[in-house]
């Protein structure tokens, strides 16, 4: 019978089971355990017990109860809290801290019964004194049990502190009251963090075998050990061996994804303690492996997600996480190299970002070199090629939603990283029960650039790029959840002068310059209550874009933006779960500009040029749902809803539902499908009185999706394959109609723009991942898709600008021995399509000469490939790790066509050619 109460016996033996990690405070401060900076408490052999830590004593017990309300849910929580507190001089329980979380309601639980223990307080050297004492709570769902026998109760379910006689590993079978003979502790080396859970075992050493560490292998007959004494590492990596006779001792430390420590000490008698201090190294078997997941619990149809620390050797991304996302299946490649995200047929524009609940305006850097936040300090980045979830909007490509990582606080970290391009540090560690993490970025490609480019490459254009970012972020836990500040920005200054064929030197009228730049503050509150979810964030936001196109245009946005989002979630049952959430967004706005004037119908262009000085309000106002409904174990359903409304500009709504499914078809095989409508807003050059219209209507789209994957846990290979279609209508394009203007005086004014442009996206995706060895990884990716629009301007459905057939891309990374790894991306990508020239035309009436074109995007350019190889070597010590890196793009220095520049008569060109062979060489000194 199931006891729904398990009795936890805090008496002297919890102090017993946490000793390890015990730390006396206050005046004459004095520390239990081995550590870095710290007084030890290894009693001498004459010591008198008054120079001993006398640990707190419990008085009583207390009780937890799992939830019923958490037995509800599909998966009921459970494992172990860690629960951190002081015991201080007058016995009470303070400054509780989980250090290893379960779940929000089960961490409430226990820290709540940690809370209301009382002790006699610690005494050192007769006096009392606060102690630092962390806990390990087991607690999980009620599980079936065997009867118990008449003298014994069989409890289960419940979550249990350790008593006196718990067997913690800490001393040999049957000599649980010898004394401590050995005290260490066991840190990762180059980060100084304490590895939890290590085995540590004590057997005889070796006859003949000299003391220190044993490196490399030794061979000698297998003999059983005369004695064996064993313990694990806890929370702060501290363990203890007891009743280890004296003598030289072989200790033997085993971690998963850790190297194995073997080392020969002596141990003297008299009942001296022996302090020991191990940093061990990390294994280098797949230490940055990208998850691609599939899970029922996940509502979009494609979702990859990406975890930024197991993604920094792969060649092609200078170590940035973010710039993975472009090797993925559905990405087309940009020109250039340039930061580009074109998803699934979709124009840039209509792919968003979105950092920590709120969209940025730009993902990279100029050039694409890095993005505009550290990927270091990020915990998760989900890539959603289309179907995604009904809490993004303003969007009809797909989504990317990063969202930043608290900081550590194991301890003071960071590191210092500099390569070719630019300079970055990282600082995070802990702020009293919070953290913090603190980043910035300055490039100097600017005086780099101009050397590395060779003469007669192709490129006949000279690039000048500066940027640098920032990023502060501070979490604290308050109350039953988290809040956190976090204040980041970038900028971005571009130069490029591009010589005409007919000009030996370029001149100002040859130039284009243009400049981003963005600055932030978000406060988040995130909290779970039991069956409740909350989310409360608002944000500011101030951007700037600028450019200069030679003598033809000029133009300045400045953008103060105020968001707010909200979200309530309700788990309803084990099988039901509702998402209601709002999204604000209100500002103002100015946009400078100077540009040519629109042409108006039987006058061509009349080289007049507009100057403007708009700007104004702004406001949108979103409302969204999302509800989960399990039809059956294996079916599981999304419906979701978002109203939007532009009520300032556009006056204009959009109501998009969607529905999403997930079906579990085995154990290791998931279809997903989904379809929805998107609607986003156009460009704010497209809305304006002055170029644009301010009637026209939003854009939209109609996303339908399915896809299966199947996961071979054999062979530990994922294949995933996924086809789409999507429509896309009431594109805003140009058009040379006259409208009257009902205004003041009835004037006929040019349209500019409507809602005419269409198209249709399809095709297929298939992602196949696997780790071949211990030391190899790699996937390969493939779409195969064809986008074709119709802008209106009489050629019909023809390929857009980014049509690319065929994708194709290989990567494959390598672990060498003694910290060497060799990394290799290949890319084949059919070339984008553009607009044929034959010749010009001499215009009699403007002195002028136009170009004679063929069909828009009739031509393609010749196929793009490109090899990317990467080589590290890792050096580790025990407080810090270097690790140095050559990063070479397009290593047998393909010419890649991706444009032309043609001379004042159209009949010479120049052919622009991508970026040669660029190496980039680094190093990275961490802490």
């Amino acid at each position: 019978m199931l006891r729904a109460v398990r009795r936890l016996a805090l008496i002297l033996s919890l102090i017993a089971a946490v000793l390890g990690t015990a730390t006396a405070l206050g005046p004459g401060t004095a520390h239990a355990g081995a550590g870095e900076g710290e007084g030890e408490l290894a009693p001498a052999e004459e010591a008198s017990p008054e120079s001993e830590l006398v640990p707190p004593t419990a008085k009583g017990s207390v009780a937890i109860q799992y939830p019923e309300a958490l037995l509800e849910r599909e998966e009921p929580p459970g494992g172990t809290v860690i629960v951190q507190y002081v015991v201080g001089v007058d016995g009470q329980t303070k400054e509780l801290e989980v250090l290893q979380s379960v779940d929000p309601e089960l961490d409430r639980i226990v820290v709540e019964a940690v809370d209301a223990l009382e002790f006699e307080p610690a005494l050192y050297r007769g006096q009392p004194v606060e102690v630092v004492l962390s806990v390990a709570v087991e607690i999980g769902p009620p599980e079936p049990a065997p009867e118990p026998d008449t003298d014994t109760e069989t409890e289960t379910g419940e979550g249990t502190l350790p008593g006196a006689f718990d067997s913690d590993g800490t001393q040999a079978p049957g000599d649980a009251e010898a004394p401590v003979a050995i005290r260490g502790r066991i840190r990762e080396a180059g980060q100084r963090t304490p590895i939890e859970g290590a085995t540590v075992i004590a057997v005889p050493a070796p006859e003949g075998w000299p003391l220190g560490q044993i490196r490399g292998k030794r061979y000698e007959e297998a003999v059983e050990p005369q004695w064996q004494v064993q313990a694990t590492t806890d929370a702060e990596g501290r363990f203890e061996l007891r009743g280890v006779p004296p003598g030289r001792v072989r200790i033997i430390a085993l971690s998963r994804g850790y190297e194995r420590l073997d080392s020969i000490e002596e141990l003297a008698g008299g009942g001296a303690i022996l302090e020991l201090e191990y940093f061990d190294r990390r294994l280098p078997s797949n230490p940055y492996r990208t998850e691609v997941t599939v899970d029922r619990e996940l509502p979009e149809v494609t979702r990859r997600t990406i975890t930024p620390e197991e993604i920094n050797l792969l060649p092609g991304t200078q170590g940035d996480a973010l710039k993975s996302i472009q090797n993925f299946p559905g990405v087309a490649r940009p020109p250039f190299g340039a930061g580009l995200i074109v998803v699934r047929g979709s124009a840039p524009s209509d792919t968003k970002t979105y950092l920590g609940y709120h969209e940025i305006p730009q993902l990279f850097h100029f050039g694409a070199l890095t993005s505009v936040f550290n990927s270091d300090i990020l915990a998760q980045i989900d890539f959603i090629p289309g179907n995604f979830d009904a809490r993004f909007g303003n969007a009809i490509g797909g989504i990317i939603n990063v969202q930043p990582r608290k900081g550590r606080r194991d301890g003071y970290h960071g590191y210092i990283d500099s390569d070719l391009f630019d300079t970055g540090v990282l600082v995070e560690g802990p702020i009293g029960k919070g953290s913090f993490a603190l980043s910035a970025r300055r490039s100097y490609i600017d005086a780099l650039l101009l050397a590395v480019i060779p003469a007669g490459s192709g490129i006949d254009f000279n690039v000048a790029p500066r940027y640098y970012d920032y990023q502060a972020l501070f979490d604290y836990p308050v109350g039953p959840g988290n809040f956190s500040v976090r204040v980041f920005g970038s900028d971005d200054q571009l130069e490029v002068v591009a010589p005409s064929v007919n000009e030996e030197e370029a001149d100002a009228n040859d130039g284009f310059d243009t400049q981003i730049a963005f600055h932030r503050v978000d406060m988040v509150y995130e909290a779970e209550q039991g069956p409740w979810s909350f989310l409360f964030t608002p944000s500011y936001r101030h951007e700037q874009l600028g450019g200069v196109g030679g003598d033809i245009f000029s133009f300045r946005v400045t953008r103060d933006v105020f968001n707010l989002r909200a979200e309530l979630g309700y788990r309803l049952s084990k099988r039901a779960g509702l998402r209601i959430g709002t999204e604000v967004a209100a500002g103002e706005y100015s946009l400078e500009a100077r540009a040519p004037g629109f042409p108006q119908p039987g006058q061509g262009d009349n080289g007049e040029f507009l100057a403007a000085d708009l700007g104004g309000a702004f406001g949108s106002f979103s409302l969204y749902s999302t509800a989960t409904i399990a039809a059956s174990d294996r079916l599981v359903l999304y419906p979701g809803v978002r109203l939007a409304y532009n009520g300032v500009v556009l006056n204009r709504a959009g109501l998009d539902p969607r529905f999403r499914l997930a079906w579990k078809l085995t154990e290791d095989t998931t279809f997903k499908a989904g379809v929805g409508l998107f609607s986003q807003y156009p460009d704010v050059f497209e809305l304006n009185d002055v170029w644009g219209n301010p009637n026209i209507a939003l854009e939209r789209s109609i996303h339908t999706s399915a896809g299966v994957a199947h996961m071979f846990d054999s062979i530990d290979l994922l294949v995933e394959g996924t086809a789409f279609y999507k429509y896309v209508y009431d594109l805003a394009v140009p058009t040379d109609v006259l409208l009257i203007n009902n205004g003041a005086g009835a004037t006929i004014v040019p349209e500019r723009f409507d809602n005419a442009g269409y198209g249709h996206v399809a095709g297929v995706e298939l992602l196949v991942r696997k780790n071949l060895t211990n030391n190899l990884f790699g996937w390969v990716s493939y779409t195969f898709s064809r986008a074709l629009y119709d802008l209106d301007d009489g050629w019909g459905l023809i390929p857009f600008d980014f049509d690319q057939p065929h994708i194709l891309t290989a990567i494959a990374v390598y672990k060498l021995p003694r910290g060497w790894s060799l990394g290799g991306r290949f890319r084949l990508v059919s070339g984008n399509p553009y607009i044929p020239v034959y010749n010009g035309i001499d215009d009699v009436s403007t002195g002028g000469t136009f170009p004679l074109e063929g069909p828009r995007n009739s031509e393609r350019n010749p196929a793009f490939h490109q090899l990317d190889v990467r080589v590290d070597k890792k050096w580790t010590w025990r407080y810090v790790g270097l690790n140095a890196y050559v990063d070479i793009q397009n290593i047998y220095n393909r010419r890649n066509i991706e444009g032309r520049t043609y001379a004042y008569d159209y009949t010479q060109f120049n052919v622009l050619a991508g970026l040669p062979i660029l190496p980039s060489v680094g190093l990275k000194l961490d802490w």
